[in-house]
C-alpha cells in the first residue's frame, strides 16, 4: 500500500504588500524560515512499515502527479492552504482516487471538507489514524473520523518523521516540539480550545528531551504558548524541561502571550534553560485587550512594560506580534501600540491583521453579525483584511496595518532585528521563504491533526 501525503501551497503573509518590501528587505522582517507543521511527521511516524508514506511539499514547486497509483491522499491544512487543498483533492478523485482531509480547517469545517473529500479526521489523528489504515485496507473508508475532544494521553504521542519534508531544500536550521495539547483560556483568535479541549495535558519531560536530541540542530521552537501561562502546574513543568535543556547547549524560541509570570527569576531560570527569544502574541487574550482598550490601568500599563524587560534584562530577545483591528480598537491603537514599544524598548516586532479563523470565538461572532467578506481561503492569512471591521473602515484598517509597520521601524538598527535568528543572519537562503506570522503559524502547525 502507498499513501501519498499532501502539504498545499498557502501565500506568504505579507504577499502582495508592495508598499512594505524594501522596509522588510532591509530589516530582514519576515525573510527567515519555520519549520512546518508537525501533522504529516507525525502520521509518517505514525504509519507501519509495510505502508509507503511518501510527500508532495506544494510550497517548493514539487510537481503533484494526479494520476500517480495510490491508495490515499492524505491532504493536512490550515486556512490559508484549504483552498489550494480542495483544488488539489478535487483532481485526484476526478481519477478515482481516495483523499482524506484533516487539520485544523477541515476539523473546523468538516461539512465543507467533505465536499472534497472521501474522508474527513475531525481534531487529533492520533486516537483515529490505526482505525483510518484498517478500513483502507478493507476499503471500507469512513465519511468521518473523529476521537473525543481532549483524551489521547501525550505519553503515547510518537517522534514526528521530520525527515520526510526535504530539509537539503529548505534547509532550516531548526524544529517544532509539541509540548502540550489544549488550553483553559478562551482567547478570542484560538482554534485550541474548541478542537483540543480545555484541560492541558502535558507531554512527558523525558519523551520532550528525547525528541530534541534526536534532532539535528541546537535551535528549536516550543510552538505550545500553553507553557507560558501563570500557574504552578506550567511553570513546574517548563522549568523542569529548562533544567535538561541548560546541558544541552542549545537555543530555545518560546511563544507566549502577556499572560506571563511576573517573577524576574523564572525568566532568568528560563535563560540558563537555553532560552533566547521570547515571541509574544498580543490581541487575543485578556490581558492585551485591557492593555491597549482606553479603560488600560497605569498598572497594567506598567506591568506589560516589566515583563518584556523581564526577558530583556536577562538576555531572552522579545518578539512582540501585534494585531491592528481588533472589535475593541479604533484607531487611536496605532499610537498606543508605537508607544508601548517605545516605552518598553522592544526591537523586533511584526504587525497583522485579525482573521476570523472558523472555530474560534472571534470567527463565530464575526459570522454570526454576518461580517465575513468572502471566503477566498488564501487571503486568510493575517495579512488581509477579510470581515468587516467594526470601528475602520477597510481603507483605514490597511491604513492603519501599514502605519504600524513604518513606524516602528523607523528608528530601528537593521543589523539587531533578528539577531537571535541565526536562521536568516547567518546565510543566504536562495530557496523559497515559509513568510508568514508566527501568530498563525504557532496556533496552527503543530496540533497534532492529518
Amino acid at each position: 500500500m502507498k499513501i501519498r501525503c499532501i502539504y498545499p501551497r498557502f501565500r506568504k503573509f505579507l504577499e502582495g504588500h508592495t508598499v512594505l518590501d524594501g522596509l522588510l528587505k532591509r530589516y530582514l522582517v519576515g525573510n527567515y524560515t519555520m519549520p512546518p507543521s508537525l501533522a504529516i511527521p507525525i502520521i509518517a511516524a505514525l504509519t507501519p512499515s509495510d505502508i509507503e508514506i511518501v510527500l508532495t511539499d506544494d510550497n517548493i514547486g514539487q510537481p503533484i502527479d494526479y494520476n500517480e497509483s495510490v491508495n490515499l491522499v492524505a491532504i493536512s491544512c490550515f486556512t490559508p492552504q484549504a483552498q489550494r487543498a480542495y483544488e488539489i483533492a478535487d483532481q485526484y478523485r476526478l481519477r478515482g482516487t481516495k483523499v482524506i482531509l484533516g487539520g485544523i480547517h477541515p476539523t473546523a469545517l468538516p461539512q465543507e471538507a467533505k465536499q472534497h473529500a472521501d474522508a474527513v479526521c475531525v481534531g487529533e489523528v492520533e486516537p483515529v489514524w490505526d482505525a483510518i489504515l484498517k478500513d483502507l485496507r478493507a476499503a471500507k473508508l469512513q465519511p468521518l473520523y473523529q476521537a473525543e475532544t481532549g483524551t489521547y494521553p501525550l505519553a503515547e504521542f510518537p517522534i514526528p518523521k521530520r525527515e520526510i519534508f526535504p530539509q537539503d531544500v529548505y534547509e532550516w536550521n531548526a524544529h517544532l516540539v509539541l509540548t502540550t495539547r489544549g488550553c483553559p483560556v478562551m482567547c478570542i483568535g484560538c482554534p485550541i480550545p474548541g478542537k483540543e479541549g480545555t484541560n492541558v495535558r502535558l507531554r512527558p519531560v523525558d519523551h520532550i528531551i528525547d525528541d530534541i536530541v534526536q534532532m539535528p540542530y541546537k535551535q528549536f521552537y516550543f510552538a505550545d504558548d500553553t507553557v507560558m501561562l501563570p500557574g504552578k502546574k506550567y511553570t513546574k513543568f517548563l522549568l523542569k524541561i529548562m533544567e535538561r535543556t541548560a546541558s544541552l547547549d542549545v537555543s530555545i524560541f518560546l511563544a507566549s502571550t502577556m499572560m506571563m509570570t511576573d517573577d524576574p527569576a523564572f525568566y532568568r531560570q528560563l535563560k540558563k534553560g537555553g532560552v533566547s527569544s521570547m515571541y509574544t502574541i498580543f490581541g487575543f487574550d485578556p490581558v492585551t485587550i485591557e492593555l491597549f482598550s482606553r479603560n488600560c490601568s497605569r498598572e497594567r500599563w506598567r506591568k506589560c512594560i516589566d515583563l518584556v524587560r523581564m526577558n530583556e534584562d536577562v538576555g531572552i530577545h522579545f518578539f512582540g506580534s501585534f494585531g491592528i483591528g481588533f472589535d475593541y480598537q479604533d484607531r487611536t491603537t496605532v499610537d498606543e501600540i508605537l508607544r508601548f514599544c517605545a516605552e518598553s524598548r522592544i526591537d523586533l516586532a511584526e504587525f497583522y491583521i485579525p482573521t476570523p479563523f472558523p472555530g474560534t470565538p472571534f470567527g463565530k461572532q464575526a459570522e454570526a453579525q454576518g461580517r465575513i467578506l468572502h471566503r477566498n481561503y488564501h487571503l486568510w492569512n493575517h495579512g488581509n483584511i477579510v470581515f468587516k471591521p467594526r470601528n475602520f473602515t477597510e481603507e483605514e484598517l490597511l491604513e492603519d496595518f501599514y502605519r504600524l509597520w513604518r513606524g516602528f521601524y523607523r528608528d530601528k538598527n537593521p543589523g539587531t532585528t533578528l539577531r537571535t535568528f541565526d536562521i536568516a543572519l547567518n546565510k543566504a537562503h536562495p530557496q523559497p521563504v515559509r513568510q508568514e506570522t508566527w501568530e498563525n503559524n504557532l496556533m496552527q502547525s503543530s496540533s497534532g491533526r492529518v
